[in-house]
């Protein structure tokens, strides 16, 4: 295991270990750059994480409007202050969670921009679930035909990795 995950799961572990709620699962920090539209490199005293949205999915670079949520997140977030809002991480110890940035949730952001889809499960879960801001965003994006939702062909991201697909030249 490199030094740096092991760093990251060891401060992790000291950190969160017995909190109990999940606004006590944080992780504030400035904004080194964007990954592309639902990751970036979170600069915590020293230390970087990739911080990837937890729940949505924006399209990959090589993807249409890839390049579009990845610029719109940069423009954002470069060099601000965010709190990770921690869900959990990864085995090669990426976090994955929501952000609160400026009292917002960018996500909530992206989404009614039209620049990614909502991951969160089938509507027939929880109430939380079923009225989450993220499904709300997204399908305002679907009905104004804003963003990706102009295309009626929209290729959701998790399909176009399955599938290996590259930009058209």
């Amino acid at each position: 295991m490199s030094s740096r995950i092991f760093t990251f799961l060891a401060i992790v572990t000291l950190g969160l270990t017995g909190m109990a709620g999940a606004a006590e699962r944080q992780l504030p920090g400035r904004v080194l750059r964007v990954v592309d539209g639902d990751s970036l490199i979170l600069d915590v005293r020293g230390s970087q994480y990739r911080v990837e949205l937890a729940d949505i999915d924006a399209p990959e670079l090589n993807q249409p409007w890839g390049q579009e949520a990845a610029q719109w997140l940069q423009r954002r977030l470069t060099g601000s202050f965010v709190v990770v809002n921690w869900v959990d991480s990864t085995v090669d110890g990426r976090v994955r969670g929501s952000l609160t940035f400026k009292n917002g949730d960018p996500g909530t952001d992206l989404l009614h921009s039209g620049l990614a889809w909502c991951t969160i499960g089938p509507v027939t879960r929880t109430p939380y679930e079923q009225n989450h801001p993220y499904r709300d965003a997204e399908a305002a994006a679907r009905l104004a035909r804003r963003g990706l939702w102009s295309d009626d062909h929209a290729i959701p991201p998790w399909e176009w990795r399955r599938q290996g697909l590259q930009p058209s030249d």
